[in-house]
């Protein structure tokens, strides 16, 4: 996944920061949602988080104006999750009898399982969620120590 987006990112050169914190999955995770709300939303700046274990980002949380299947037409601040299964089919078919895969759109990228969902500025269901899928899918524990990476990726233009 992390492939998937940097490349679109890195395509239209932008990068414009990052901040980066290490802490407990569930704390790190709440965290940082609060802290891209209080930062982003009132401007309404698209951002990009890594949460990564062991150097290897695992999983990204976005603003939706960033993913086709989560954009909305004025691109208000959200919280979006992209998940890519390339070549991992154990987390795939384990995410796939998820309740909440339901909620996600499905498509995919160059023959690549995708999945994608906003949460609007939801900061609750956006954690839960994330959570979840760490947890029942790529086997994490809440107490596991991740690094979130957070990058300013502009302001959004309509």
């Amino acid at each position: 996944m992390k492939r998937i987006l940097l490349a679109v990112l890195a395509a239209l050169g932008i990068n414009f920061g990052v901040k980066s914190q290490t802490e407990k999955l569930d704390s790190g995770l709440r965290n940082t949602l609060k802290l891209v709300a209080d930062r982003f939303e009132k401007d309404n700046h698209a951002y990009l988080i890594n949460l990564a274990k062991d150097n290897s980002v695992i999983i990204q949380i976005v603003h939706g104006a960033l993913i086709q299947q989560t954009s909305t037409p004025k691109n208000e601040f959200n919280f979006s999750l992209n998940l890519t299964f390339d070549n991992q089919i154990d987390e795939l078919n384990s995410f796939r009898e998820l309740k909440i895969a339901s909620e996600f759109i499905n498509y995919e990228w160059d023959g690549i399982p995708c999945f994608a969902v906003n949460f609007g500025n939801n900061l609750e269901k956006a954690n839960r969620i994330v959570l979840e899928v760490l947890q029942k899918v790529y086997g994490f524990k809440p107490d596991d120590i991740f690094e979130f990476e957070i990058y300013d990726q502009g302001k959004i233009r309509i």
